[in-house]
């Protein structure tokens, strides 16, 4: 924020603190909404700026910070560092996406089940599974053929949750797999199929 951007701010922050004094209770409430919104807009702008940094901590940080807001206005932030070189960055932003559950953000996490780490694909399959959506079951089959257990477990657990029964007999051929915790996943998947 530049400094003629952060005086008018500061003038309106001033504005906006006066009225918190003001007799009239639905003045006084009014204001303190509004001080609100122009404080997480301050924040959000402040974050958005952090994401950019050349800190991998504090990029991290930053993606915790902007799902914490829980603002839209971070989503295309958030998208972006699901193309982070560094993996654990890339592993947050999958996390804070699964908890803003916004449907404008599957495809993009939808991508990120094709990532080169193992820790990433299981992410997305985890937070593709919160949305329990029936548009993800081929993408969630793909993941099937080839992945290992710590990403087999979570994709099992999310097409269960799709509740798609056409996909018992693939579920079904992971209840013999060598991994127990794969066997298990699968045993919850198919007791929760409609």
């Amino acid at each position: 924020m530049d400094g003629e951007t952060a005086s008018r701010v500061a003038q309106r922050r001033e504005q906006i603190s006066a009225a918190l004094r003001d007799p009239d209770p639905g003045v006084r409430e009014a204001a303190s909404r509004a001080l609100e919104r122009l404080e997480r807009r301050q924040d959000l702008a402040l974050l958005l700026e952090r994401v950019r940094s050349d800190s991998a901590g504090v990029r991290i940080e930053a993606l915790y910070g902007l799902g914490a807001l829980g603002d839209r206005g971070a989503l295309p932030a958030l998208v972006a560092a699901l193309r982070d070189p560094v993996e654990e960055v890339r592993v947050v932003a999958v996390r804070t996406l699964a908890e803003l559950r916004d449907e404008s953000t599957l495809s993009p996490l939808a991508e990120c089940l094709d990532d080169a780490s193992a820790h990433v694909r299981q992410h997305a399959v985890e937070a593709l599974a919160q949305f329990a959506d029936r548009r993800m079951v081929p993408l969630l089959r793909a993941v099937l053929g080839g992945s290992e257990p710590a990403v087999l477990g979570p994709a099992l657990r999310a097409l269960g949750a799709c509740g798609d029964a056409a996909c018992e007999g693939e579920i079904a051929g992971f209840v013999a797999h060598a991994d127990p915790g794969v066997r298990a996943a699968a045993l919850e998947a198919l007791a929760a199929l409609d």
